[in-house]
């Protein structure tokens, strides 16, 4: 099978398709993000300045593999580093174990030397095939650099519309029904809570720039950037406490569709920030970004353990740990930085 590894073309449709194909054939009958509805790949490319940074590997007119790479700006000890997240990388089904993948990394590999990027890092859910690949490139003396390991943390929203779609088995419905885990309290939440606005964003801005000075590997936005990811409907979506005239928090999310028996929206947890609220005012945040994604339609949210705030809100919640985990990895060009075993880390997870 030969391929040519060149800009994506745009079949946003066909690649869907592809990726609904290999994902169910990896995950059986357990469910599956579709990061590649054409919805979410507008709000994660639409502003993409790069068009070579979305990589397609073509038998001639037929799309047989993808990956994409972000351009970010991250802080770290005290530096700024220009880097990017690689992600949705996925192979048609038939074209498993041709070295398809491997050819996009190399391809990935070649983009990220001709625009002089200090690293690249991508997620991996343990055991899958592109981990196992990742590890090989690393056993091969890669620099392949395991940044931290983030276990899931759920919560539930709607337990009839979870067992509706996701392969449960009798007992874990069992014990999500007995323990009452979507469960909310649906008073109207604190009137110092309101949707975000683009007049916010300095302010906003400010709150998650904050981060660079306690948090080890940290996000640093444009605020262009930022705008797009704290308001972008459907996809995007923020709440803000504004109390006196000031902003003292915010908590932003993503809808994103949930493929199992049926199609799920769930919403992930992207940018929180609890500003100066105390411990009260941090749960009631959360619980009225629960009832605005409840109202959505999410059939739950995900959220995963990077450890750059304080997670006692969500506990107080019903967020409950889950084992399952992705790996962040990161492919090191810089030749002085070492990011292996960093326990806090502020960026989404794609």
């Amino acid at each position: 099978m030969v391929a040519s590894f060149e800009p994506f073309r745009g079949d946003v449709e066909e690649l869907e398709r592809l990726a609904h194909i290999a994902w169910r054939d990896e995950y059986g009958r357990d469910s599956y993000p579709n990061l590649y509805s054409p919805q979410y790949f507008d709000y994660l490319f639409g502003s993409l300045e790069h068009r070579d940074h979305l990589i397609g590997a073509y038998d001639d007119d037929r799309l047989m593999a993808f990956m994409a790479v972000l351009p970010r700006m991250f802080h770290c000890r005290g530096e700024i580093y220009r880097a990017v997240l690689g992600c949705l990388l996925v192979t048609r089904k038939e074209a498993f174990r041709s070295g398809m993948a491997l050819g996009l990394t190399a391809k990935a590999i070649e983009l990220n030397k001709k625009h002089n990027y200090d690293f690249a890092l991508i997620y991996l859910e343990t055991g899958h095939r592109s981990s196992r690949m990742l590890a090989k490139l690393k056993a091969a003396g890669n620099p392949v650099q395991k940044v931290k390991r983030m276990g899931v943390i759920p919560r539930s929203l709607s337990l009839d519309l979870i067992f509706a779609s996701e392969n449960l088995k009798w007992y874990e419905r069992a014990a999500m029904r007995f323990l009452r885990l979507d469960k909310l309290d649906s008073k109207p939440p604190s009137s110092f809570i309101r949707p975000y606005e683009s007049e916010d964003l300095t302010t906003c801005h400010e709150l998650l720039d904050a981060y660079k000075d306690t948090v080890t590997l940290t996000r640093v936005f444009e605020p262009e950037e930022l705008a797009r990811e704290l308001d972008y409907p459907p996809m995007a979506h923020s709440l803000i406490w504004e109390e006196n005239a000031r902003i003292r928090g915010l908590i932003n999310w993503a809808i994103v569709e949930h493929v199992g028996r049926i199609t799920q929206p769930w919403a992930w947890l992207n940018h929180l920030s609890f500003g100066d609220l105390d411990g009260s005012e941090r749960c009631e945040l959360v619980r009225a970004f629960l009832l605005k994604a409840k109202e959505q339609g999410a059939a739950g949210v995900v959220e995963w353990a990077k450890n750059y705030y304080p997670k006692k809100p969500l506990w107080k919640n019903r967020f409950i740990p889950y084992p399952r985990s992705v790996d962040m990895l990161a492919w090191v060009f810089h030749p002085k930085l070492d990011l292996s075993n960093i326990s806090d880390v502020f960026e989404v997870q794609i």
